[in-house]
This record gives structure tokens, C-alpha cells and sequence, in this order.
């Protein structure tokens, strides 16, 4: 059986959803000197930032899976998509470590439907023995997303502030 064009739009779509997905994750990193300054943390306060969202991340993704399963992976992938771009718009207007932390374990809530729903409507959509490509074209979009995010992050940035590049990500996924 050949991929139908639904097929393709939807590897497509889903290519975008996690290009987005990782788009958002390099905004943390390249702003983590000017939130530093900002909010006046210390090394710990700031690695417990950059550790927090992949507290949630992992112990949500069996949750997710089976929540995947049951609801609609269609259903669960906007969820989650919807919880993360509100949590990343939120970062941009945080004033203290603790809203901040708390909005990274949103995040990694928010992120962590992605492979468990992407995988699922993979399955369903495409033909088994074209899995392979689907899922090559699915990793472009994560592979692609921090190196963009990373850069345009950073000229956003120096034009505009670490908080602006948060909201302007936010808003866009």
C-alpha cells in the first residue's frame, strides 16, 4: 500500500510539531547568562532550572503514552502542544526563580507528549514499510528545530531581550 497524500501531510505536520517541540528547548540555554543577570541566580538556582524540565518530561512520557492510547494521540499532542507554548510565552514575563522553575516543569509536561502521540499517529497513518522515511523526514524537524531555535533565539535576544525570544517562540508554536 503507497502513503496517501493525508499520509504525507500529516509526516509533514508532525515534522513541524517537534521542529517547534525543540525550537523551545535551546531558548533556556542561549539566554541563560541574561536570565541569570536578570533574576539574580546563582550557578544552583540555574542548574536546577535546566534540570527541571527533563524532571517531567521523563516521568510523563509513560503517562502520556497510555494517555495517547486512550484519548487520541490527536487530542493529546494539541494538549500538549497548547501547555507548552503557554508555558514558554509565560517564561518571558517570569520575575522570580520559583515562576520560572514551576513554568520549566509545565514545560517538560507540555513537551513530553510529543514522541508518545508522534509515534502513534505515525503508526496509524502510514504503511508499515514506509515507516522508515516518515520517521527520517520526523527527525529532521527535531534535529533542525534546535539549530534554529538556538540561533534565532540568539538574534532575538541581542535585538530584543531574553523575555521577548520566550514570548515570540511561545506564540509562535
Amino acid at each position: 500500500m503507497q502513503p496517501t497524500r493525508t499520509a504525507h501531510s500529516v509526516v509533514f505536520l508532525l515534522a513541524a510539531v517537534l521542529f517547534i517541540n525543540y525550537v523551545d528547548r535551546g531558548a533556556l540555554p542561549t539566554a541563560a547568562h541574561l536570565i541569570q543577570d536578570d533574576l539574580h541566580l546563582n550557578e544552583k538556582q540555574l542548574g536546577l532550572l535546566f534540570s527541571a524540565f527533563f524532571w517531567t518530561y521523563t516521568l510523563s512520557q509513560i503517562p502520556v503514552g497510555w494517555l495517547a492510547e486512550r484519548y487520541g494521540a490527536h487530542r493529546i499532542l494539541a494538549a500538549g502542544l497548547t501547555l507548552w507554548a503557554v508555558a514558554t510565552m509565560c517564561a518571558g514575563v517570569a520575575h522570580s526563580f520559583p515562576a520560572l522553575l514551576g513554568l520549566r516543569l509545565l514545560l517538560g509536561i507540555g513537551e513530553s507528549v510529543a514522541f508518545p502521540s508522534v509515534s502513534k499517529l505515525l503508526a496509524v497513518v502510514v504503511p508499515v514499510k514506509n515507516l522508515g522515511t516518515a520517521n527520517g523526514v520526523v527527525a529532521c524537524g527535531y534535529l533542525l528545530g534546535p539549530a534554529v531555535g538556538t540561533f534565532a533565539g540568539g538574534l532575538i535576544m541581542a535585538q530584543y531581550g531574553w523575555r521577548a525570544a520566550f514570548v515570540m517562540f511561545g506564540s509562535l508554536s
